[in-house]
């Protein structure tokens, strides 16, 4: 069956639309509009017809029942012009008749395209992506239909509707649409007689680095582990562990400006809560959940951040980032070199000269080699229980007193750097004071640089 005689069985049955025939029909003529291409299969039908009646040969009731059909049901002007030019007899309602497949929403797609714009206003955003949650009742009719005419390779109604409204509105809003990775996406949620609008907006990620400059605070928020954040006498009814942490000293400035519904803290590993983060600080992205803002002044919110957090959180080297660096950071956090400065105490005293051999001895073992550590206990309850290689790149040490010593060490990432020092019963080999022959523990632990 060719092309012209689909179309003239359909509108025998039904009327669609010329966006809803071209749509039919999409697989033919590309690099055309579902309504150019609708138009066009018409047009085209109603030259060849009127050829046909223009022929003697031609002449007859199938060729003028063809026209009228076109004229009457498709309600297709050109076929509307050859019936009157000709003398013929037609129906010619000036009604206008509802779409079988789109009941006419193709035809009037600015009121989607205005209460898009409505929702949009105020929000800061670059791209934007149409979307579209169908009623099911449309799908199954269009799924009827196509299987009745025998139809293949027709374009999607959601296709149709997503691309020409998309269209539409960056003409109305001069943004451009991001098929990747959008700042907004636009959820038309459709029914023959209503629909609605769901804006998912994109999270705005913000690279930066902190310091720790006090001990007993940690990174990120914990709750109560008696009350599980609920609220207790434990904790004085805060739900948390800790009075605060460095994620709960930086996030808030942010989510004020960005006017943010929430935030999520990604570091690139954690200290300890006893353990300070010097030097050029530890890289974090901040993921701020549905800004309204995008445009942010991360100059003037890291001195506003700076000015609040004083003496306790400093953050530096502000950047816009993406989804795909919060991975990386996660990812490649074993990747990375640290170096610490770790305050040691022994429980044997000691001459200088005898440090200096531990030192050389220290070295001997460790510089260069791999560390085995099974996870600590005080971790073991929060962590998978594994042995892990981790490699030591650099070792100094100083004499401060005869029980007193500091170590200067640089380790591959993810090493924990306090059962290093005290061996942790065995658990990690060789350990500091495995080598030294007594007990040595980590008094002050400081991180100085992060190298990634």
């Amino acid at each position: 069956m060719t092309i012209n005689e689909k179309v003239l069985e359909i509108y025998h049955d039904y009327y669609i639309c010329p966006h809803c025939l071209g749509r039919m029909f999409s697989l033919y003529a590309t690099n055309t509009t579902n309504l150019e291409r609708g138009n066009s299969i018409l047009l085209a039908l109603t030259m060849q017809l009127h050829e046909n009646y223009l022929s003697i040969n031609e002449k007859n009731d199938d060729t003028v029942n063809h026209l009228r059909l076109l004229a009457e049901k498709a309600k297709f002007v050109p076929a509307i012009k050859v019936m009157e030019k000709e003398g013929l007899n037609f129906d010619n309602e000036i009604t206008e008749p509802s779409c079988y497949l789109c009941d006419n929403i193709f035809s009037d797609l600015t009121k989607y395209t205005l209460e898009a714009i409505r929702k949009l206003e105020n929000l800061d955003y670059e791209s934007f992506l149409v979307g579209t949650n169908l009623n099911g009742k449309i799908i199954n009719k269009e799924d009827e239909f196509k299987v009745r005419f025998k139809i293949l390779g027709a374009e999607s109604f959601k296709s149709h509707f997503n691309r020409e409204v998309g269209k539409l509105l960056s003409t109305q809003i001069k943004k451009s649409t991001d098929f990747a990775n959008p700042d907004i996406t636009i959820i038309f949620s459709l029914s023959f007689d209503s629909f609605s609008i769901n804006l998912v907006i994109r999270s705005l990620f913000i690279y930066g680095r902190y310091n720790k400059l006090i001990r007993g605070i940690p990174q990120t928020h914990w709750d109560c582990r008696r009350c599980k954040g609920m609220g207790c006498v434990n904790c004085n009814y805060t739900g948390k562990q800790h009075q605060t942490s460095v994620e709960e000293l930086i996030i808030p400035e942010f989510i004020k400006v960005s006017k943010s519904t929430g935030a999520k803290f990604h570091g690139a590993g954690r200290e300890d809560i006893d353990v300070r983060m010097l030097g050029k600080g530890r890289p974090f992205i901040l993921e701020l959940q549905n800004p309204v803002l995008r445009l942010l002044n991360l100059e003037n919110l890291e001195k506003r951040v700076n000015k609040i957090t004083k003496k306790k959180v400093k953050i530096r080297d502000l950047q816009f980032s993406n989804k795909n660096n919060v991975i990386s950071i996660k990812t490649n956090a074993e990747n990375t070199k640290k170096l610490y400065k770790a305050l040691v105490q022994s429980e044997k005293r000691i001459t200088k000269s005898q440090f200096n051999e531990f030192l050389i001895l220290l070295e001997n073992q460790l510089v260069g080699k791999k560390l085995s550590q099974r996870t600590p206990e005080r971790v073991s309850h929060r962590r998978a229980d594994k042995v892990r290689q981790k490699y030591i790149y650099e070792l100094n040490g100083r004499f401060l007193k005869s029980n007193l010593f500091e170590f200067t060490v640089k380790t591959q990432g993810g090493t924990y750097i306090k059962e290093l020092i005290n061996g942790d019963k065995g658990r990690t080999t060789n350990s500091f004071t495995e080598l030294f022959g007594a007990p040595l523990i980590c008094k002050e632990l400081d991180v100085l640089h992060i190298d990634i």
